[in-house]
């Protein structure tokens, strides 16, 4: 157990710092080669963007698991210093009185797909308290489950609700995926939409949704790339938006417009 005196405190926060700005610093790299694609003309705007929004992002997300551990778990703090090469070992065992490998990370520089799954959960159950809910899906991640026909669509989205006909009666929200058996076409299709493959929701009708930024595949933001042109299908459980090209303009340009 770290001891709490004054010096070893001192040195708790200067490691955070250095956390901190080392998470920043890696993660900018990419928004500065991000940028010179898009003044070389090998990038759009949007895409130059979408790497700001994933920098800002990542760095929220390295606070708050700082922020978080700080209190309870300096030890993982430490750990994960080491690891990144800003601590010694020996100097951890000195502070922590064991070596760094018998204490659990805090995995303050993770930059994993999933690492807003709770905030996805928490936001599609507020967004579907208030009525269906659109929600957008890059369905060529291999751990999407949908119909085989709209396994190459980055810009898939499919209608979930509580009260729709007919009835989605096994829809579940977990930590992991949003899941239930949709109506296509009249053929009856349990999906499994894993959070890493969300990227979007909003309550039908209305007019500004939720985006996660650093999600959006980039041939969604840059409207590149050759995706299947889809069906509209009103009436189903399983509300699949026409994907033309013109339609993919058009979304792009949503995209941009809500929070």
């Amino acid at each position: 157990m770290i001891e709490r005196d004054p010096k070893t405190l001192a040195r708790l926060q200067t490691v955070v710092t250095a956390l901190i700005e080392h998470r920043v610093s890696t993660s900018l790299v990419d928004v500065e080669r991000a940028l010179a694609r898009w003044r070389s003309g090998a990038h759009s705007a949007l895409a130059a963007h979408s790497a700001v929004l994933r920098h800002a992002a990542r760095c929220e997300r390295t606070v708050e698991r700082v922020t978080a551990a700080a209190g309870d778990r300096p030890e993982g703090i430490l750990r994960d210093a080491v690891d990144a090469g800003l601590m010694s070992a020996e100097e951890f065992v000195e502070l922590v009185g064991k070596p760094h490998t018998e204490v659990e990370t805090i995995n303050a520089l993770r930059d994993d797909d999933d690492a807003s799954a709770p905030d996805k959960r928490r936001t599609l159950e507020q967004l579907l308290s208030r009525g269906p809910v659109l929600v957008h899906i890059d369905a060529r991640r291999s751990e999407v489950a949908v119909p085989p026909r709209f396994r190459t669509d980055a810009s898939l989205v499919l209608r979930f609700g509580y009260t729709l006909q007919p009835a989605i009666r096994d829809l579940e929200i977990d930590d992991e995926a949003i899941s239930g058996t949709l109506t296509f076409g009249g053929s009856p299709f349990h999906v499994m939409l894993p959070w890493t493959a969300v990227y979007a929701a909003m309550v039908e009708g209305e007019q500004r949704g939720t985006v996660w930024p650093e999600d959006v595949p980039e041939d969604v933001l840059t409207g590149s790339g050759d995706q299947p042109a889809t069906t509209t299908v009103p009436t189903a459980t399983a509300t699949v938006i026409d994907n033309s090209a013109e339609s993919r303009a058009k979304r792009t340009t949503h995209l941009k417009l809500v929070e």
